[in-house]
């Protein structure tokens, strides 16, 4: 069987697998490259060995997306609690952000997604929006443009940087 007919049938029966918690239909080409490496080096994977593999991923991307995505907040935030990646409760068995389960398989899906929550919680903890667009002083909002994560100013709407590399950024 060819190879590529292979991965196909397995993304399909994927629909079907609980151990597969993403909408199939609307995986993005990065997720689809993940998926098509867990498939060359794993082969068929459903169920509890899929979730673990998945639970792998998922912790890795967000540890690397958690800290690019805090090196455009200041550098003095007091946050009550720090933001961190753990692996949940049993009752909440996936990779959990600042109390947010983490969905994405791709690494830019992942940046996108702990983007917005860290944001929300900042704005929540200390009443104002972060980061800011530097031409119109007006809070930006975390997206997906051409695969990558970015800051959108929403009075444009502009790209104004990708995610851990805004003005301010400590990772610049």
């Amino acid at each position: 069987m060819d190879p590529y007919d292979q991965f196909a049938q397995w993304v399909s029966l994927l629909r079907e697998d609980e151990a597969f918690d993403a909408e199939v239909d609307r995986l993005g080409a990065e997720a689809i490259a993940e998926l098509r490496r867990i498939h060359a080096e794993d082969g068929l994977l459903f169920g509890d060995d899929l979730r673990r593999r998945l639970l792998a991923l998922r912790f890795a991307h967000a540890e690397r997306a958690l800290r690019l995505v805090l090196s455009d907040f200041p550098a003095a935030v007091a946050w009550d609690i720090a933001p961190t990646v753990s692996m949940g409760e049993p009752a909440r068995e996936g990779v959990v952000v600042h109390g947010w389960e983490v969905f994405g398989i791709g690494f830019q899906d992942t940046l996108v997604e702990i983007a917005v929550n860290i944001q929300a919680d900042y704005i929540d903890e200390f009443f104002h929006v972060w980061p800011l667009c530097p031409g119109h002083r007006l809070g930006l909002k975390p997206d997906m443009r051409n695969g990558v994560g970015v800051w959108m100013c929403g009075s444009g709407p502009h790209e104004v940087a990708r995610i851990g590399k805004t003005e301010g950024s400590r990772r610049r």
